[in-house]
């Protein structure tokens, strides 16, 4: 991927991650969204829930509620402390994806 690419030799500036996470947002791929949480993490670069709240809307807009929630537990195994927004992004791919017993579990 890009951005094994771009890690192979060092960490990535945050406007480039920035510039990364624009794109996948705006492009409705939640799964490499996913993707590029997961190297991130695996890379040690700190989580957020500015990353988290942008992958879980990126999940809403394509009603993939699973990703939704395996991100949300993957923040929250991170320490990283989500908010209303990033849970109502949530209970939304949820709903969308048809999923309502999944979310009132949240």
């Amino acid at each position: 991927t890009i951005l094994d690419r771009h890690l192979r030799n060092s960490l990535p500036d945050s406007s480039f991650v920035k510039h990364l996470l624009s794109n996948l947002g705006t492009s409705k791929r939640p799964i490499q969204f996913a993707n590029l949480l997961t190297c991130l993490r695996d890379r040690n670069i700190e989580q957020n829930i500015y990353l988290a709240s942008a992958a879980i809307t990126s999940c809403r807009k394509c009603c993939d509620w699973s990703t939704a929630l395996s991100i949300l537990v993957e923040m929250g195994s991170a320490h990283v402390e989500l908010d209303t927004i990033t849970y109502n992004a949530a209970v939304s791919a949820c709903e969308k994806g048809g999923k309502w017993d999944q979310a009132l579990r949240l």
